[in-house]
């Protein structure tokens, strides 16, 4: 198995850190995309309307030839969760984030998130964007 490149990575190996919008990768030694899918069941973000706390459970898959360092994107969904934002927005903002720090390493970014039942409501919200 061949080792990818981690030269360069802030998160990865650090002790304890503050939750961080610095989304990092790693570029894979393979000569063609595969599918990567991360998942949480600790998404927090704001209801903008009501102040409420909103839990999410989130998935993150990427058709890639690099990968997000883990530690970075705990790091990074951290940071949500004093954020007022609907879900379709949050569920947009994730992808365009992914996305834009992919680039060209990409295919395609999608995002699915799963709003814990709240007011007896089951909502789930994906978005799905190829990447230039």
């Amino acid at each position: 198995m061949r080792r990818s490149d981690t030269s360069g990575l802030d998160a990865l190996g650090a002790g304890p850190l503050p939750a961080s919008r610095n989304l990092e990768i790693i570029a894979l030694d393979t000569p063609a995309a595969v599918e990567i899918t991360f998942r949480t069941s600790e998404l927090l973000a704001l209801c903008p309307v009501t102040g409420q706390r909103d839990l999410y459970d989130a998935e993150i898959s990427l058709f890639s030839r690099a990968t997000l360092e883990s530690k970075s994107l705990k790091l990074y969904l951290a940071t949500w969760d004093r954020e007022q934002i609907l879900a379709e927005d949050l569920a947009n903002s994730i992808a365009d984030d992914v996305a834009a720090v992919l680039g060209e390493h990409a295919d395609s970014v999608e995002v699915r998130l799963h709003q814990h039942v709240r007011g007896g409501l089951d909502i789930t919200v994906a978005t799905r964007r190829p990447v230039d």
